[in-house]
């Protein structure tokens, strides 16, 4: 897509959004997350840089949802760093989507505060690499799975402007895969029979509810609660089923 398209598909969508949540009185008091998958910035450093006018852009088509409060993949245990974070950024930003997005965001709207409702699952590095090796060495439909996936992830490049980016990243045919590809692991076992995709799957999926918890812990249960939430793409799926089953209006902003 264009610029031009990519600018009047997002401001489109915003503006369904926000017709529906103001076309009936009940909606007024109801929740609602906004859920954003976003690429991991510091990673692409020097292509961020490039990209400064597209992250503005981005950020400005995110404000017309008019978020209530921004939540961030910050662990809930160091929030007080990252509101010395935030009180001291002043249009200058760190490399990093936290800063670029959710920054930006909360200052846009004038916010106070940003929140921090990350939460440590504790996977370790060693329980990676069991799992790989397990699905390298004895399971080769995850393997074919996990390479096709892969595949589908989209890249930041020159070519592509930042809003196609994060519309293919967060395209409910890469989350459908992500969700497949996930549970996939709990059939994983290594040499000696330990279940090391399960005891994964326990810590991936605690940590989502964790975040889900976190997230909650944010509302005002007397007021209409609209919270911005900028994660991981792989996260998306679970998070997304966590809010619909618990009553929540979820807005993907950048979803199919």
């Amino acid at each position: 897509m264009k610029l031009e398209s990519n600018l009047r598909w997002m401001t489109r969508h915003v503006s369904i959004h926000n017709e529906n949540a103001g076309s009936k009185e009940e909606t007024k008091l109801k929740k609602e997350i906004i859920l954003t998958g976003t690429f991991h910035f510091e990673q692409e450093e020097n292509m961020i840089k490039k990209k400064e006018q597209e992250v503005v852009e981005l950020v400005d088509c995110l404000s017309q949802l008019r978020p209530t409060k921004v939540a961030l993949e910050w662990d809930k245990g160091e929030h007080y760093q990252l509101s010395e974070k935030f009180s001291h950024a002043d249009r200058r930003y760190e490399v990093h989507e936290i800063e670029q997005i959710g920054f930006r965001l909360a200052k846009k709207l004038e916010h106070n505060q940003v929140y921090a409702v990350d939460w440590d699952a504790g996977i370790s590095s060693e329980e990676m690499k069991k799992l790989n090796s397990a699905i390298q060495n004895t399971y080769p439909e995850v393997l074919k799975l996990m390479s096709s996936v892969q595949e589908k992830i989209p890249i930041l490049s020159e070519e592509s402007h930042l809003l196609t980016s994060f519309q293919l990243l967060n395209s409910r045919n890469l989350q459908e895969e992500l969700e497949k590809l996930y549970w996939s692991f709990t059939a994983i076992e290594d040499g000696t029979g330990d279940r090391v995709g399960i005891n994964f799957m326990k810590k991936w999926l605690e940590r989502e509810m964790m975040i889900y918890k976190n997230v909650v812990d944010l509302t005002d249960d007397e007021a209409g609660e609209r919270i911005f939430l900028l994660i991981g793409s792989d996260h998306l799926w679970g998070l997304k089923m966590l809010f619909e089953q618990n009553g929540w209006n979820v807005i993907m902003p950048f979803g199919d």
